[in-house]
Formats: structure tokens, C-alpha cells, sequence
């Protein structure tokens, strides 16, 4: 293990370190955060507060932010349903957008323990469905409901459904695409040296249907951005940039500020705090892309 970026990954970003195309404007940039596996629970929001205040301190405030999924602890011992009151009460102090994505350990006191209904977390986190879209400045916006269990016959018609209106969904626009979803799709444990020496939940296979349904729209698919495995990578897969998020309950509450051009679908991550070598256990939110992208939302930008 490395404690410095390999050189492919060099190449890459120099060779997307390009001034903005002739024509655009700041207008095509989406700028974005992502708070990554909080695991708050009643009683102790653990780094959320302090991670509200620096966001709605961010010099260039973001378009949205985005709860990436195991936004509570979910633990079998725990009032879960206020654990989701929690939540929101702190996250509505945004001032800005925010949205919901549904994590495993959303899923598990719901299906597993039954400590709550979907109904009464959706309506606590005012969400219509645990999978939804939305356009935002000429970018269309998914937001999936990537449990794995969701792959097994217990689950298969709630799985069925939303394979149905993903497909539905996308074919329905021509806009670039960004998607959201908790588990690590288009990651495998070979993908991270760290995964490999430790002890490492399953991965959706290989070839599954989001990677299949994902890949199929690579002309239209700018980025894929997940939780769920507390690290922080990105690969390309084609033309498709999976990225990994690191886990906000670790480092002070860390968190991703993500930029993308909607016409060149180039990307810049801002990571915490703006680190470019890793930590050991690649868990530190990583700073990495094309930083031209920002100083175009911010001239004279560090």
C-alpha cells in the first residue's frame, strides 16, 4: 500500500486540468455535498451538527446536499423512528436543498427488526419513495435504493419494481446523469488494498443490474457517487466515474464538495480537509479532479 496517488491515477487528473470550454459558463457547473454514513443515533449526532455548520460556512454554497445513506445507527437497541426525528430536525439547519438517500442500516431496522414502517421514515424524512429523480440545472439527478438484500427472493417484487422504473426512468431523458446509492456499485473488494485486509461486507456481483442498467447509459451516466464502505476512491469504467465517499462519522465529520461540468461532464471532489496523499486506511474523504471547475464558481480560489 501507497501512501501517494498511483501514477495512472497522475496522468488522469493532469490531463483533465483544462480551462473552461470556449462558450461556458459558470451556469454549467453543478456543485454538490455529500455527507457519507453518519450513523447518528438519539443522543449522540456524533459529528453532524459540526458538519452542518462548516457546509453552511462553505465559501461557494453548494446547489444541494445529500445524506448518502446510513444516516442513523439503526441498531436493534434503539429508537430508530426518533433517531430519524434527530436527523432531520439537525439537517433541516441546511441552508440549502437536501436529500435523503436510503442506506442499509435504514433498511435493516425496518425489514429485520421491525422497529419502524417505511411509511412513518419516509414521512419523518418527508421522502415519496426510497427511490426518486429530479432535474437540477440541466443535470438529472437519481437517487436508488441499493440494499443488497434487495437481490434476494424474499425481496424480489421491491426489487423488480424499482429495476422497472430505473429503466423507465432513464430512457425518459436526455439529460447528463448523476447518480446516488449507498452500496458500492461498480467497486469489488480487489478494487481497494484495505478491503482486502479487512473485515469486508458483500458487494453486489459483478455484472448486477445497476452496473448492467448504469453501463448501458454510459454516453449519458457523468457520475456514481456511494457510501456504505467508510473509503475514499474513484474509478472510471468506461466513461462512467464511480466514486466512493468517506464515512462522516470518522475525521470530524468529513464530507465531499462535488463539481461537474454539464457539457465536458469533467468533475472536481473537494475532499476533508483537502488532502491529495491518503491516509493508511484510505478513509480520509480524498481531494482529487479538476480544480479549474471550482475556480470558475470562485476566481482566486486557494
Amino acid at each position: 500500500m501507497t501512501g501517494r496517488w498511483p501514477a495512472s491515477l497522475v496522468v488522469a487528473l493532469t490531463t483533465m486540468m483544462s480551462p473552461l470550454a470556449e462558450g461556458q459558463t459558470p451556469d454549467d457547473i453543478i456543485n454538490f455535498v455529500v455527507i457519507g454514513d453518519p450513523h447518528t443515533y438519539t443522543g449522540n449526532p456524533r459529528n453532524l451538527p459540526q458538519t452542518i455548520e462548516r457546509i453552511n460556512a462553505l465559501e461557494i454554497q453548494p446547489d444541494f446536499v445529500i445524506s448518502i445513506g446510513d444516516n442513523v445507527s439503526g441498531g436493534e437497541d434503539h429508537d430508530v423512528l426518533a433517531d430519524a426525528h434527530v436527523y432531520h430536525d439537525l439537517i433541516s439547519q441546511l441552508t440549502v436543498p437536501h436529500y435523503y438517500v436510503i442506506g442499509n442500516h435504514e433498511c435493516i431496522p425496518i425489514e429485520v427488526y421491525d422497529l419502524l414502517t417505511w411509511e412513518q421514515l419516509l414521512t419523518t424524512w418527508e421522502m415519496d419513495s426510497r427511490w426518486y429523480s429530479f432535474d437540477l440545472k440541466g443535470f438529472h439527478i437519481v437517487v436508488l435504493d441499493g440494499w443488497i438484500s434487495l437481490g434476494s427472493d424474499a425481496f424480489a417484487d421491491v426489487f423488480a419494481a424499482q429495476q422497472q422504473w430505473l429503466t423507465s426512468d432513464l430512457e425518459a431523458t436526455a439529460l447528463p446523469t448523476i447518480i446516488f446509492i449507498h452500496q458500492a456499485i461498480g467497486f469489488q473488494q480487489a478494487d481497494c488494498p484495505d478491503w482486502m485486509e479487512t473485515d469486508n461486507r458483500k458487494f453486489w456481483p459483478p455484472g448486477n443490474f445497476f452496473e448492467q442498467t448504469i453501463q448501458a447509459h454510459a454516453d449519458q451516466v457523468v457520475g456514481v457517487f456511494s457510501g456504505h464502505k467508510h473509503k475514499s476512491l474513484w474509478k472510471a469504467c468506461g466513461a462512467v466515474v464511480y466514486h466512493q465517499i468517506g464515512a462522516s462519522f470518522m475525521h470530524d465529520g468529513q464530507f465531499a464538495q462535488v463539481f461537474i461540468d454539464r457539457t465536458t461532464h469533467r468533475f472536481f471532489v473537494l475532499g476533508h480537509p483537502e488532502r491529495h496523499e491518503r491516509d493508511d486506511g484510505w478513509e480520509i474523504q480524498q481531494t482529487y479532479g479538476d480544480r479549474s471547475l471550482m475556480e470558475a464558481l470562485l476566481p482566486g480560489a486557494p
